[in-house]
């Protein structure tokens, strides 16, 4: 038997017995305890199996001459009975042993690359299913396209992005007014069309700060027109909210947007990861849209540069905010001359911000 070859050994909890891609010198029989069977993939760990008492692991790799396939770390301390490499071929010398093994080693094989790909189609759905609730649907199958590309980089960078923030003004005085569901629903209104508005041009929802909003262009995705697609988007806010006082008279949204570098990308811990964009250009967007009246629509000279051609604007008096050593040149939209989403000349889809709102 088996069990007359070999030692014991105990191993502490946490402690890691072999790990995924070493090469198998030994085969373990769990005597007592519990014993992980796990894979790391894109920084997650994936359990594969929790062995117990009785159940034995490793004896593939020493049979097959492949490396283990996955790490294996005892779970509260655990005695394994050990059969080392010459010990185990001596025993599976006898052709039925060795005749089962092999097919064993086959299906093994076949169950492990079947695994391998349901693990991996399961972590893609979680990542599509969590940017479906951020971005839009064409966003998102442009995410799937470029995955694993130089395109699709969410451990961090540097880039250029447009980043628009749009706020209710005035919304303590208005809750005041309302019974608390009024004010969910208000909100979840409220949120519901700024975010339908954010996706039809393409845009990624970072986050929702109690009544406002903050959404990124250019991120994660690539895109050329970046600018001009936030600015479509935060004037086409500005209506969806003036359709909105049919609901509350009071309503009114003030928004900034800015164009600058920022660093973007999975930003937390292990335990939760948020996709975000951070830096100077997010600050100065956030400090815009508090500078911003109830419909009014305010973007800095940068912004301003690459969208001239297809707004109408105010040139405001320049901003001073805290931590910036000169002032910010800042415009007021009144109107766009031209739709990105419906580009055809310079009138076209002509509308104007200035309308009361």
């Amino acid at each position: 038997m088996i069990y007359d070859r070999g030692k014991e050994k105990t191993f502490s909890d946490g402690e890691i017995i072999f790990k995924e891609n070493d090469y198998g010198r030994e085969m373990f029989i769990i005597k007592s305890g519990i014993v992980k069977i796990y894979r790391v993939r894109n920084g997650r760990e994936i359990i594969l199996a929790n062995l117990k008492e009785g159940d034995f692991f490793g004896e593939m790799s020493i049979f097959t001459g492949q490396k283990r396939s996955a790490t294996a770390q005892a779970t509260g301390e655990s005695v394994l009975h050990t059969v080392d490499q010459d010990q185990f071929k001596d025993y599976v010398k006898e052709p039925v042993v060795w005749r089962i093994l092999e097919r064993m080693s086959h299906r093994i094989k076949e169950f492990d690359d079947k695994m391998e790909d349901l693990l991996i189609e399961d972590e893609l759905r979680k990542v599509v299913q969590l940017f479906r609730r951020y971005v839009s649907p064409q966003v998102v199958d442009e995410i799937l396209k470029t995955a694993g590309t130089a395109d699709m980089d969410l451990s961090g960078e540097l880039r250029e992005v447009t980043v628009l923030f749009a706020d209710i003004r005035n919304f303590t005085t208005i809750a005041e007014r309302m019974r608390p569901h009024e004010v969910v629903d208000l909100l979840n209104m409220y949120l519901g069309e700024m975010t339908h508005v954010v996706f039809r041009y393409d845009g990624t929802v970072d986050k929702y700060i109690g009544d406002a909003i903050m959404a990124v262009f250019n991120a994660p995705v690539l895109q050329k027109e970046h600018a001009w697609l936030a600015v479509s988007a935060a004037f086409h806010i500005q209506e969806a909210v003036a359709s909105m006082r049919a609901v509350n008279p009071f309503i009114s949204v003030g928004i900034g947007i800015n164009t600058g570098s920022a660093i973007l990308g999975n930003i937390g811990t292990d335990l939760h990861l948020d996709y975000t964009v951070i830096g100077d250009a997010v600050n100065i967007a956030s400090r815009l849209c508090r500078d911003a009246g109830p419909g009014q629509l305010l973007i800095s000279a940068k912004t301003y540069d690459y969208v001239q051609k297809y707004v109408e604007v105010i040139n405001m008096d320049p901003r001073r905010f805290k931590g910036k050593a000169e002032a910010i040149e800042v415009f007021n939209i009144t109107g766009l001359k031209s739709d990105i989403k419906n580009k055809g000349g310079e009138d076209a889809g002509r509308t104007r911000a200035d309308k009361k709102l």
